[in-house]
């Protein structure tokens, strides 16, 4: 039977199990968890609202299943694969109701953990990590008991001796007072994340034994090998407009010519128009170049909108459009 220790969210943790897959998958390190240092001062910590906005609801087949952590500056999200369920997408809500359909890019069925990434939207307002000791200082965790992520007290109540659903053994696993929805947050004081809520299976586990479900904290460390190993393809669509453009000048203004226009693209939605349209203006930005067109909308992600302002016909005229995903 294969065994692992998961530690008490501190120094010990899947350095070596997470190398080894990783070294088997051939995959890319692109980021980890962000530490505290990054974006928050010293001895500062997150409001209330501020954590809101950084949960979401995981919701599979229109009911909630679990809650979602997004990754500061980053906007992937970070949640339990039995959140997600079998088919690896699903969708989130965040707390200003906006909904998203994310895809389970980057997954471990052992540890319980899964990276979702929203296919549309942008939202970066995320966590930090914690590089607290949990047994010293008090703890919150999410609940869904109103339908959407709410913060409540929670503790460590004990470790267990508990298995992955392919029998590998977690040693030491932490479980809670209470068990919170799969993926929630256990939080330091300061609104900074401790690790997550996954599920797992009570007792040593065997080839013949049922799984008694049980709810555990994965260890941040453990979420930052998982992250540090994460995909180069894990990553968000890129925003498409649509159309080819050449430099182009009409009594001294100048802008971007349109001179061809992809069928059913968002350019082609919004009525753009080939050889008559001189893009000038794209979010308020005078535009000079197809190039610089180009980082304007790579800054946006699908499902924005996009505002133009286009010269034809001797006259202006302004113009939105949703950017969406390549064809």
């Amino acid at each position: 039977m294969k065994k692992l220790r998961l530690a008490a969210l501190a120094c010990v943790s899947l350095v070596g199990l997470a190398a080894s897959r990783a070294g088997a998958q051939g995959t890319n390190v692109v980021g980890t968890l962000p530490n505290p240092s990054a974006s928050v001062a010293s001895g500062g910590g997150f409001s209330a609202d501020r954590i809101r906005d950084a949960l979401v609801t995981v919701q599979a087949g229109g009911r909630a299943t679990g809650v979602g952590v997004v990754l500061d500056g980053d906007g992937r999200i970070i949640s339990s694969l039995s959140a997600v369920g079998p088919h690896d997408e699903a969708d989130v809500r965040y707390a200003n109701g906006h909904t998203a359909h994310v895809r389970a890019m980057h997954k471990d069925a052992v540890l319980d953990l899964a990276l979702l990434v929203p296919m549309t939207g942008h939202y970066t307002t995320g966590l930090l990590a914690s590089e607290l000791d949990p047994m010293t200082v008090e703890l919150r965790t999410a609940s869904l008991a109103t339908g959407r992520p709410t913060l409540v007290p929670a503790k460590l109540k004990t470790r267990i001796d508990a298995h992955a659903k392919d029998g590998t053994l977690l040693s030491g696993a932490w479980e809670l007072d209470h068990a919170p929805p799969a993926g929630a947050p256990l939080l330091d004081p300061q609104g900074r994340s401790l690790g997550i809520a996954g599920r797992a299976c009570r007792g040593a586990g065997g080839d013949q034994a049922p799984c008694a479900s049980v709810t555990v904290v994965i260890p941040i460390l453990s979420i930052r090998i998982f992250l540090s190993h994460t995909p180069a393809t894990a990553v968000a669509p890129s925003p498409w407009l649509g159309i080819n453009g050449v430099p182009d000048s009409v009594n001294g203004i100048r802008g971007v010519r349109v001179q061809a226009v992809a069928p059913r693209s968002p350019a082609e939605h919004s009525g753009l128009h080939t050889q008559t349209d001189l893009i000038v203006v794209a979010d308020g930005q005078p535009l000079d170049t197809p190039e610089r067109l180009a980082q304007i909308v790579a800054k946006h992600a699908v499902g924005d909108v996009l505002k133009l302002s286009v010269f034809s016909g001797g006259r202006y005229r302004d113009v939105s459009v949703t950017l969406g995903a390549p064809p």
